[in-house]
């Protein structure tokens, strides 16, 4: 008897514990795992019973005036203090059980031009991209195929042949015909290098000697830019990559250029039909800039130097990724020939992404101007910035198919971070 009632002893000793600490150890997980702070600047958090808090960085932050390089006992609240810029990382711990990792990151105030433009996009790729393997029927009435038998794929692209560098299928056109026997060839393929050996054979319809693919070596369409650094002039625009229509290859640069864009119609978005903007621009439009990057995130380059960047409005700060809230923000787009408008939206989902990817915001246009005209988000609108309490805070990348009114979009930090 006198056993079970010190284990029922046991038990509400037990129970009052956690009664006590259960709801202050649930509270750090309203903690976030990741904090941005600017320098000059402080965060502070609520803690619900005192921790041991150790850093991992010395001399990047301290915390309620401790630098913690071997752990320390600390009070609610804890009020983080950057030092440095850099990243380090604290460890919350209550009786040596760990509670929570919280990862901070020191960086400077950055300032953009916020975009929202529509803008032109032409260009040319490194190499010839393979879009296409096809037969060529010879003399004697056979179907032969050396690209295939050689092992091309399509997405490959043409780098070089016989040594030479590539600069458009007009000039491997050449080099082919030029060419006595075996053309050695060296492709790129998702990023590796493969050199193979193709014998061309002759086409008795026009003389040529072929290969049996179809490749191309450029492109052109339209989307929106989202910011521009006004120190450096450096840009970025459409959140996505420019990828081929057949292959689904991100096309790599070779050179290229943006260019004022103007809006000529507006295909609205249904549900399962995706809308479009169709644009016209050329020589005559104005140049805005060249392409340097095409990457997963975007493009990127510079505005050119006669580009007055006063005619694309005033600068605004970039949001750090823990002052964006789900809740009413803004998207900047051009749906006609008024230029930049601002389109109410809301934010319903923030997806916690630690490295690069795509699809960390998801949105809602609400703005009843911009569903009536274009149904929601549409193909020509990726890279229209998101805006919060006057910060960029992304650009808009993807639409929903079944449902335009709902898309993507891009956290800033991601794109500024493929900048040079």
């Amino acid at each position: 008897m006198k056993k079970v009632i010190k284990i029922a002893g046991i038990l509400f000793v037990l129970l009052l514990c956690a009664a006590y600490f259960l709801p202050a150890v649930q509270s750090y997980s309203h903690i976030p795992g990741e904090i941005y702070i600017l320098k000059g600047s402080s965060k502070t958090i609520d803690l619900g019973l005192p921790v041991k808090a150790d850093v991992d960085s010395s001399g990047v932050v301290n915390i309620s005036g401790e630098t913690l390089e071997k752990g320390a006992l600390m009070q609610s609240p804890l009020v983080i203090k950057p030092l440095n810029y850099g990243k380090a990382t604290i460890e919350l711990s209550i009786f040596g059980i760990p509670v929570k990792t919280v990862r901070v990151n020191v960086t400077e105030s950055l300032t953009v031009i916020p975009g929202g433009q529509s803008i032109g996009v032409a260009l040319d790729t490194r190499g010839a991209l393979v879009v296409g393997i096809t037969g060529v029927q010879v003399s004697d009435g056979k179907v032969e195929n050396p690209a295939r038998e050689a092992g091309m794929l399509p997405g490959d692209v043409i780098i070089r042949a016989n040594g030479i560098e590539i600069q458009n299928a007009k000039q491997l056109m050449k080099i082919i015909n030029e060419t006595q026997g075996t053309l050695a060839l060296k492709l790129d393929r998702n990023g590796r290098t493969i050199d193979i050996f193709v014998n061309p054979v002759h086409d008795p319809s026009d003389g040529k000697m072929r290969l049996g693919v179809w490749v191309r070596d450029n492109t052109a369409g339209v989307g929106t830019l989202t910011f521009i650094i006004p120190d450096t002039r450096q840009y970025g625009g459409l959140g996505h990559a420019i990828t081929d229509l057949d292959t689904g290859s991100v096309l790599s640069v070779r050179e290229g250029e943006i260019y004022f864009s103007e809006v000529i119609q507006i295909n609205k978005g249904e549900s399962g039909i995706p809308g479009e903007i169709k644009g016209f621009f050329s020589n005559s439009s104005g140049h805005m800039g060249n392409i340097e990057k095409n990457t997963e995130f975007g493009i990127y380059g510079k505005v050119f130097d006669d580009v007055d960047l006063s005619a694309f409005g005033e600068p605004i700060q970039v949001a750090s990724r823990d002052e964006i809230k789900t809740g009413p923000a803004q998207i900047l787009s051009t749906v006609d020939n008024e230029g930049v408008k601002a389109f109410s939206c809301q934010i319903l989902r923030l997806n916690d992404q630690r490295e690069p990817e795509q699809k960390g915001i998801v949105l809602q246009i609400t703005d009843k101007e911009l569903l009536e005209k274009t149904g929601g988000i549409i193909q020509g609108m990726s890279g229209s910035p998101i805006i919060q309490n006057g910060k960029l805070v992304g650009a808009v990348t993807h639409v929903f198919v079944n449902d335009p009114s709902k898309g993507y979009g891009l956290y800033a930090d991601f794109m500024l971070g493929m900048l040079d």
